[in-house]
């Protein structure tokens, strides 16, 4: 089933940079990191974890950014970089702003003991850091999409995500997809 309307282009002119979108404060650059990343038991789960001192930082989100997002936002969004072509296609049901929390940490492989890293999210934020050296912990190589539940009623939440993710994997079938395969494409 196509959710899309008929007039949505299948390109990036739609995105927005990430800075548009949210207030980020970006954590303290921590140079000569070799890529590493702890594996930290905790009860019956591992996490993994950028080797590197302790750092935070903080994200709000706009409040007139172009897509109306809020805090309480339900729907699909897609993270983009053009630059180190990849994307990443997730949902959200009332918390975008911890959605992009992880997602942040994990590409700008801070060390702020939340989370877990899987291993192509580990080889991606090693490559940013080493491209981008101090600009790493900046997000301006990110784009962003969103797509709002309520725009799309023929679908439950789920299903918007595969078929949002399906679309991406067409429209650049030389990026990475930062998402399990598994859990998209049942």
């Amino acid at each position: 089933m196509n959710t899309f309307k008929p007039n949505e282009e299948n390109n990036i002119s739609n995105f927005v940079s990430i800075n548009e979108v949210i207030n980020y404060q970006p954590p303290k650059y921590i140079p000569n990191w070799d890529g590493s990343f702890n594996k930290i038991k905790s009860g019956k789960s591992s996490y993994f974890r950028p080797n590197k001192e302790f750092s935070k930082f903080k994200i709000e989100i706009n409040s007139n950014n172009r897509f109306n997002l809020n805090k309480k936002s339900e729907g699909i969004y897609v993270i983009l970089s053009e630059q180190f072509k990849f994307y990443y296609v997730g949902q959200t049901i009332a918390n975008i702003k911890q959605r992009l929390h992880s997602h942040i940490q994990k590409l700008t492989s801070t060390n702020n003991n939340r989370y877990t890293t899987p291993l192509k999210w580990q080889k991606l934020a090693f490559n940013r850091y080493n491209a981008l050296k101090e600009d790493s912990v900046k997000l301006d190589d990110l784009k962003i999409k969103f797509y709002h539940l309520s725009e799309y009623l023929m679908c439950s939440i789920d299903e918007l995500e595969k078929n949002i993710y399906q679309k991406y994997k067409a429209i650049f079938p030389k990026y990475i997809s930062l998402n399990d395969p598994k859990a998209l494409e049942n």
